[in-house]
């Protein structure tokens, strides 16, 4: 997942070492853009993450009862 999303990055010079006046409005745009989609994509991946802790705390709030049961714990 992260190989394939780091392949299609593109890395740009900074901003520093670009000199000046080489700057143009198409260039900054693209890195707008750039940075939205990466934003987008972090997004998502702290949605996945939370959506798992959520998932592993109910599974730690369940016990098994020995008749196959469960029974939920609220601490």
């Amino acid at each position: 997942m992260y190989s394939k999303w780091n392949s299609e990055t593109l890395y740009q010079p900074a901003a520093s070492q670009i000199p000046p006046g080489q700057h143009s409005s198409r260039q900054m745009t693209q890195r707008l853009k750039n940075l939205e989609d990466q934003m987008e994509l972090l997004i998502k991946l702290m949605e996945c993450n939370n959506q798992l802790l959520r998932s592993i705390e109910e599974q730690q709030n369940r016990v098994c009862t020995a008749g196959g049961g469960s029974v939920i714990v609220r601490m």
